[in-house]
């Protein structure tokens, strides 16, 4: 880490620290969070249109592929429990 980023984040606790004792009702403490929270998510990178369909299509795939893996043993314990509680012929 740098150690520009060092500072900032020490100086956003500090921002956050000072905000907290200034807002000390209920209400005051929603508008600070409400607040913190806007602040966050105006740092947030959204993906490109690109990157999201890739996205998707990788967490698709990762699905089927699980619920194949899922399958499968599905079906073999289920075959393994009829055959060892199916009673033999004799």
């Amino acid at each position: 880490m740098t150690e520009e980023h060092d500072k900032s984040g020490e100086d956003l606790v500090e921002k956050a620290k000072a905000d907290r004792k200034r807002a000390r009702g209920p209400i005051a403490r929603i508008i600070l969070f409400v607040r913190q929270v806007i602040s966050e998510l105006k740092k947030v990178t959204r993906p490109t249109w690109g990157e999201l369909r890739n996205y998707t299509f990788v967490v698709l795939g990762f699905v089927i592929v699980v619920m194949l893996i899922i399958t499968l043993f599905d079906y073999g314990f289920a075959a393994l429990v009829v055959w060892a509680f199916n009673p033999t012929t004799k």
